[in-house]
């Protein structure tokens, strides 16, 4: 209890200190949306640590200033001179109350009711306010029995334990020279075996290798921590809300060991306590609820965490309702963040994710445990600014599952010494399943297309070669029998092989940030260091693995192992399966897959029997889309090639990679489909290539897109403008000497900065109610689309 007790003193601290300099900030700009969204934030925060560990004056206190911000959000209240000075009385008055609790002093008595009325007063009562010290001293009189007082473990020996905080790049710096410290010894002792012995050396040496062995222990645990400590406070906290919300939760929790960083164990505190507060309030029923609906009357929330290369995967999961997407977009529009067109055009997975907009709740009532709109912003705005990211998946009647994506800033772990090209490498123990020689007499390479594939031990897998992703050879020069193959499962299950010229050994190593430019390739999560000093990569399997077209579409898919027969294998013709837009499976010979893209429903443009699509700024012939309806949002194409000319396949989802081991039946009145074919039993129509390509000839490809110049000096042009012109498979430019095709402009600065000579000139005005005789407006998706379409088209916009 007192570890818990002085994080909470630290982070209450911070939050208000931080929220004092914001509303003095806020009193000089009141119109400054996101300042007040942001003190709202820290006080609504701080209300709920306080009520978690049962501090009722002070979570009365919080609660009152979070009902006067709620009102100035809410444009009921004008926030005003008294308003602010009444605000940081309250906070003044818990940070000496905060103080008290970690001295192990009484809090002392009386002020509370004044600077509640103080801060519920109307805005013009300023004489009131100004009478309200800001500056509150605590007593050192008795509780009075029925208050809250510091609890018995932090007064007894004299109070808790006091912490310091630190800067983390002094840690990192710390951390850094005892590794360099490591490195020195190791090279001192391979200087001493090599002299001999030397009783009057030996001696020292050892003693001083077991103490910087100490060393370096204390200063890796001064930044890492095991997730168990953070899931111990987390019982508490489910047990009164539920007792609070008259349900029946239980806890389960899974990979308690994984350590994270210090720092982000702290991030992740607050929104851990959002999510576990929306699952018992919304998405958890009732006992006769879950009774009625079949369900046991007890609920689960489950936590499991998973490290993953240097990444920490954190799954909430609870068996609940659900979220209710029709109330959530209702609400959406009553509140008026989008309009009701706006909902109809949004996917399942869109909808779910409103629940991340600020100031958008569904609950019926104002409680202290949710409803005001405010968690699941402060979720994705406390994950996103430490480099990680949060996803929902939720199903009617079943529950809501988030994912957290955390990243290591810093972590040691257990990792495998490999080669390649001359060079070292680690990968994460973690992730290797079985180390096998290529020459192996079980061991059998095949090609399916521009894949290879291994079989050993009945198992068919991908096998890619380490020194062919960092470039250091081709498959040309490159004999596969001589490699090692290291069997990976990354944590989707998905399975390939590895293969590398030889795997050194295991080790525990401190793995360290890199450069973002660095991290930009996809090929390294981090660096460390050798024993002799020598920096060594540490390889980023998941991302080389998706690169490839090797991670399953579906979360948690295993489907990248199959079982093959020996027997079949020479005369099986491997082919890839998948789901068409009509929901049928079908299937295509692997030889004439390129790759497959995912590109934005945009970038796709149907007029009559004409369709085509754009990626990376070329123009391809679309097939595929007159089986069903096309996807709102992201489209999946698999990207055919005859050899000499290129078409994209319009699917629904990808499935697996498989072989074709029976004959293929022919079929009549489809001339794009060979045959019919069984696989696992089942009728596959397999799609013919030689009709495909002979019914619509791929466009030649444009060697020079079309340019598109948009302002140099704009933040929202870079942002928000920038991908959606390259969606639309326009090269984008800064240039203002460039000659453009075509050029984007902010109408209010179209008149001061007239724009080079351009093909055509698109006027983005500010205001969707402006007049737009000559300009669109700047979030007009469709019409921006439009126009530039009609430009690539050889129009005018």
């Amino acid at each position: 209890m007192d570890d818990l007790l002085a994080d909470f003193v630290a982070e209450t601290r911070e939050m208000l200190e931080a929220s004092g300099s914001e509303l003095v900030a806020w009193e000089a700009d009141p119109s400054d949306r996101a300042r007040i969204d942001t003190i709202f934030r820290f006080v609504h925060t701080v209300k709920g640590n306080c009520g978690f560990f049962d501090f009722p004056r002070l979570e009365k206190l919080s609660h009152a200033a979070e009902d006067a911000l709620a009102e100035c959000r809410a444009g009921r209240r004008e926030p005003d001179k008294a308003l602010v000075t009444a605000v940081l009385a309250i906070i003044d008055r818990i940070s000496d109350m905060t103080d008290a609790i970690e001295a192990g002093e009484d809090l002392g008595e009386g002020g509370d009711d004044d600077l509640i009325a103080a801060v519920q007063a109307d805005a013009d009562s300023d004489a009131e306010c100004a009478a309200i010290p800001i500056e509150v001293k605590p007593q050192t009189s008795e509780t009075p029995e029925g208050e809250d007082a510091a609890p018995k473990a932090a007064r007894s020996g004299g109070g808790i334990q006091r912490s310091i905080r630190l800067p983390v790049e002094l840690l990192d710096e710390v951390m850094k020279g005892v590794s360099d410290m490591v490195l020195a010894r190791n090279d001192l002792a391979r200087r001493l075996r090599e002299a001999g012995e030397q009783p009057t050396i030996d001696g020292p040496f050892e003693r001083l290798s077991a103490i910087l062995a100490d060393v370096r222990t204390a200063i890796t645990r001064m930044r890492m921590q095991r997730l168990e400590h953070l899931f111990t406070s987390l019982p508490r906290l489910v047990r009164d809300l539920s007792n609070e919300l008259g349900k029946q939760v239980m806890v389960d929790f899974e990979g308690g060991e994984v350590e994270l960083d210090r720092e982000m164990i702290e991030m992740v505190r607050d929104p851990l306590t959002h999510i576990i507060r929306n699952a018992i309030d919304h998405g958890i029923e009732t006992p006769a609820d879950r009774l009625r609906d079949g369900k046991r009357e007890i609920g689960l929330l489950k936590f499991a965490a998973r490290q993953s290369g240097n990444q920490i995967s954190l799954v909430i999961t609870d068996d609940g309702g659900g979220i209710n997407i029709g109330k959530l977009t209702a609400k959406a529009v009553a509140v008026g963040l989008y309009t009701q067109a706006e909902i109809d055009r949004m996917s399942d997975r869109q909808k779910q994710a409103l629940i991340f907009e600020p100031g958008l709740s569904t609950a019926e009532a104002v409680s202290s445990v949710s409803g005001r709109g405010v968690g699941m912003d402060v979720v994705r705005a406390n994950i996103e600014k430490v480099g990680g990211s949060i996803d929902v998946s939720s199903k009617p009647g079943d529950g809501t599952s988030f994912y957290l994506q955390l990243p290591l800033t810093l972590s040691i772990i257990a990792a495998l010494t490999v080669g390649a090209g001359g060079q070292r490498y680690a990968i994460p123990r973690s992730y290797v399943e079985e180390i096998v020689f290529g020459s192996s007499s079980h061991v059998d390479f095949a090609q399916a297309g521009d894949r290879r594939l291994v079989t050993f031990r009945g198992k068919r897998v991908p096998c890619l070669s380490l020194g062919e992703i960092l470039g250091e050879e081709t498959d040309n020069t490159f004999d596969w029998t001589a490699q090692t193959l290291v069997l990976v499962r990354l944590a989707t299950d998905d399975v390939f092989a590895l293969a590398v010229d030889r795997v050194y050994d295991h080790e525990d190593v401190v793995v360290k940030p890199i450069a973002p430019a660095i991290m930009d390739t996809k090929l390294y999560a981090g660096t460390t260091l050798l024993d002799d000093g020598r920096p060594m990569m540490l390889l980023d399997l998941p991302s080389i693995a998706a690169m490839r077209q090797l991670v399953s579409e579906t979360r948690g898919k295993a489907n990248a192992v199959e079982e093959v027969a020996q027997e079949e294998t020479a005369r099986s013709v491997p082919i890839m399966l998948f789901t068409g837009l009509d929901g049928r499976r079908r299937a295509v010979r692997l030889e004439l897959v390129r790759r497959i893209d995912t590109i934005d429903r945009m970038a796709i443009d149907i007029e009559g029997a004409r369709a085509q699509a754009v990626i990376d700024g070329s123009i391809f012939a679309l097939v595929g889309q007159d089986r069903g309806a096309l996807p709102d949002e992201r489209c999946r194409l698999l990207r055919l090639s005859d050899g000499e000319c290129e078409l994209v396949y319009a699917v629904r989802e990808v499935l697996d990679a498989t072989e074709m081991a029976g004959e293929i039946v022919p079929v009549s009145g489809d001339p794009t489909i060979e045959g019919v074919t069984l696989v696992d039993g089942h009728p596959v129509p397999v799609i013919d290539g030689h009709g495909l390509f002979a019914l619509h000839r791929a466009p030649r490809r444009e060697s020079h897109p079309l340019s598109c110049r948009i302002p140099a000096d704009s933040d929202w042009a870079r942002t928000i403008l920038e991908p959606l012109v390259e969606a639309a498979g326009y090269r984008v430019t800064h240039d203002d000497a460039e000659e453009a095709d075509v050029a984007i402009m902010l109408a209010e600065e179209a008149a001061a900065n007239t724009p080079a000579v351009a093909r055509s000139v698109i006027r983005l005005r500010s205001e969707p109610d402006e007049d737009g005789q000559d300009s669109i407006y700047r979030y007009d998706r469709d019409g921006l689309l439009a126009a530039l379409k009609q430009v690539r088209r050889g129009g005018v916009a």
